[in-house]
This record gives structure tokens, C-alpha cells and sequence, in this order.
């Protein structure tokens, strides 16, 4: 429960933060976890290269990603293993492990910030969250 409403908490500041160019997520990311910022942005450039406004789109949707997923899984109705599944499936070749062990590490109440550290495509990890969710009360 404590875990959830830091979260819910830290949603709502990084929402209500606004920076030009970068969403208020990805702005409270850069500034409080500059740690995480670095994966999400290295992604974005090892992807986009010197399209900035790629690189810039990028780091915007997978910071915005990785709150509202993480969102989605710790409310009520979330389920954390589907979330795991999501993970496995869309994290960066070879890191699967480590990031699966970071996420352990966090839901064994250590440092909550390490998830952004993870390498792993957000925004597809959102999608298949949402698909499996909403496919699981289909039947």
C-alpha cells in the first residue's frame, strides 16, 4: 500500500511538471531518477541517431509509458504478473535477466526508482499490458 501511493504520488507531480520539448513525465524522470533518464534517452538515440525529433518523441513516449504502466499494474486492478510477462517479452536482447531481477528486487521493497533503469521498450511493454488486461475479461 505505501509502495502504491508513492507511486500514485509521484504521478501526479511528474504530470503537473512541463518543460519545452520534453512531457512533465519524462522532465520528473530527467530530474529526480537522471540515472533512468540516461537508459530511456540512450535507447532513444541508439534508435533515432541524430533525428532529434525522433530521439525527443522517443524519450517523451517511453517516459510517459513507463508511468502509465506501472500505474496500471499497481492499481487495484492491475496484476503484476502480467506485467512481468510484458517485460520479458519487450526487453532489450540480453537483459532479460537483469531486468527481471530488478523488478523482483523492487517488489521485495527496495528502491522503487531501479524500474527505470530497466532496458526495455516501454511503450510496447504498455501495449501488451493493456492487450493481455483487457483480452484476460474478454472470456
Amino acid at each position: 500500500m505505501k509502495r502504491r501511493f508513492f507511486t500514485l504520488i509521484f504521478i501526479i507531480l511528474a504530470v503537473m511538471l512541463t518543460a519545452e520539448g520534453l512531457t512533465g513525465n519524462a522532465v520528473a524522470i530527467k530530474e529526480s531518477y537522471p540515472e533512468g533518464y540516461e537508459v530511456i534517452k540512450e535507447r532513444a538515440i541508439q534508435e533515432w541517431g541524430t533525428d532529434h525529433a525522433m530521439v525527443l518523441y522517443e524519450i517523451n513516449k517511453q517516459c510517459d509509458s513507463v508511468l502509465n504502466v506501472l500505474g496500471l499494474a499497481i492499481a487495484e486492478t492491475g496484476d503484476l504478473s502480467v506485467f512481468m510477462g510484458a517485460v520479458e517479452d519487450w526487453s532489450a536482447s540480453g537483459t532479460v535477466l537483469s531486468n527481471l531481477e530488478k523488478l523482483n528486487s523492487w517488489l521485495n521493497g527496495e528502491d522503487f526508482y531501479i524500474i527505470f533503469t530497466m532496458r526495455c521498450d516501454w511503450a510496447m511493454v504498455e501495449y501488451e499490458y493493456n492487450k493481455q488486461m483487457e483480452s484476460a475479461g474478454a472470456y
